[in-house]
């Protein structure tokens, strides 16, 4: 994002469902002022953005993927299910992580032995198996934003294509990310709920 940033330290900024990674709604397009001081390396995941179809997305996946922007190094934020894929990166590869910000990561099964975040699982399970097979990406986009309160957004194709990909995505929230490794590691670990 900018004019790339050549020389400048670099940032890894990673999108959640429903968008990609320059998107003005959900992504991280607010953030380019910060190109005057950093080089942004926002990535479109894999059957998002500017990135090729797939027929199923993978938080597991994308952590690979994520590996291979950190570069010799950088601060890494990743947002929802990408909060999921960057706790995976970190893991895999805490070496090259500065820092990792995570925005309403949709890790759930870590803390599942906490009563509420046991029936925010189940929750979550049941209403993932109780979708129709023949659910539309409209119908999908419609009924995730108003789940969660939030208006539902202009259905252009690249919204309707990012709300195809989600409705593909392996659950982020069954990811069973080791916590420890994340709280021995170097780096500072700021969460935003």
């Amino acid at each position: 994002m900018g004019d790339g940033g050549v020389g400048l330290p670099s940032v890894v900024l990673i999108h959640g469902i429903l968008t990609w990674g320059d998107d003005e709604q959900y992504g991280f397009a607010a953030q380019r002022p910060l190109a005057d001081r950093h080089r942004l390396l926002v990535m479109d995941r894999r059957g998002y953005g500017r990135s090729p179809d797939i027929a199923h997305s993978d938080w597991s996946v994308d952590a690979e993927d994520i590996v291979g922007f950190l570069g010799t190094g950088a601060p890494l934020v990743g947002h929802a299910y990408d909060g999921v894929s960057a706790m995976a990166a970190a893991v895999r590869r805490p070496d090259l992580v500065r820092s990792l910000t995570l925005i309403q990561p949709g890790a759930l099964r870590p803390a599942e032995r906490h009563p509420v975040v046991a029936e925010a699982l189940a929750r979550a399970r049941a209403a993932t198996a109780a979708l129709p097979a023949d659910l539309t990406p409209q119908e999908f986009l419609t009924a995730a934003t108003a789940s969660v309160g939030m208006a539902t957004p202009e259905p252009t194709p690249a919204r309707l294509r990012a709300a195809a990909a989600s409705m593909a995505e392996r659950p982020c929230w069954d990811a069973d990310i080791p916590l420890g490794p994340l709280a021995e590691a170097p780096f500072p670990t700021p969460v935003s709920r």
